[in-house]
């Protein structure tokens, strides 16, 4: 792990994003890509601000205002190294976001009812389901305080994701909640699951290990609902984006998952 990049307008959601980002980076000796972006309002400089301000000059003061904003964050985080970075082209976001080649993105997510822009639901879900490297999506009432509790969820059919977690974290001391959610596709005897995870229990030697079916109409949902029942700190799933048509289309479900939940979601590609 070289790279953590977080993508920030420093509000809340990003605020925790960065703060479980320095964590991780402490942890893995990495730096901290800090990228920011604004457009230029050309509607509101005609409107107001052309009265003070060249067109030049209003672009100075918010390219300074972003400088200011990553050098406040430098300064509050000295333990980590934080390479700040500034781009001017709102509408790339995503291709801006995914054209770092970070090999952990963490950012802040205000969820389905979040405001349209920066930090909506929609475009982390663009991240989660584009990006090459695992994804952190942190929500603005969630932090980072503990891992206590993690769920892993699964169909048993792409299992690399969990080699790539116990890569990024310390998953000796956790609680290791294994979950398939049966969403009515099981009609036969339950004991092969178990097997199986048995089995997946000692490729990987995963300590405090527990595997559990949990019945629910919506993968996502339910897994949320288990998630939330059980006291989870972070919920880890895979996802191929959506260029398979495997059993649970984890790539949409891991969209779904990241934004209804207010857990932390760490989305691994397979």
């Amino acid at each position: 792990m070289k790279t953590i990049l977080v993508p920030t307008d420093f509000h809340a959601a990003a605020e925790n994003a960065m703060a479980a980002a320095v964590k991780l980076a402490k942890n893995m000796n990495a730096k901290i890509n800090l990228m920011t972006m604004f457009k230029f309002p050309k509607f509101k400089y005609q409107l107001v601000e052309s009265a003070v301000y060249s067109e030049e000059e209003y672009y100075a003061l918010l390219k300074e205002d972003a400088e200011r904003e990553i050098k406040r964050w430098q300064e509050w985080y000295p333990e980590v190294k934080i390479e700040g970075i500034i781009e001017e082209d709102f509408e790339d976001l995503i291709p801006a976001i995914l054209s770092e080649g970070a090999d952990l993105i963490v950012m802040g997510s205000e969820g389905a009812n979040g405001w349209k822009d920066y930090f909506s639901g929609t475009n982390a879900q663009n991240v989660v389901r584009k990006a090459d490297c695992p994804v952190l999506v942190m929500k603005e009432n969630t932090s980072f305080e503990k891992i206590e509790n993690v769920l892993f969820v699964t169909d048993f059919e792409k299992t690399g994701f969990i080699e790539v977690a116990q890569n990024l974290f310390n998953l000796e001391n956790t609680n290791n909640k294994f979950l398939f959610v049966d969403a009515g596709e099981i009609t036969d005897d339950r004991a092969e699951l178990y097997d199986t995870a048995r089995d997946i229990e000692k490729l990987y030697d995963i300590k405090n290990f527990d595997f559990e079916i949990y019945k629910h109409d919506s993968i996502a949902k339910g897994t949320v609902e288990f998630a939330q029942s059980r006291d989870i700190d972070l919920i880890i799933m895979f996802t191929h984006g959506r260029k398979g048509f495997e059993r649970f289309l984890f790539g949409s479900i891991a969209e779904e998952v990241v934004n209804i939940s207010e857990i932390p979601v760490l989305s691994i590609l397979e």
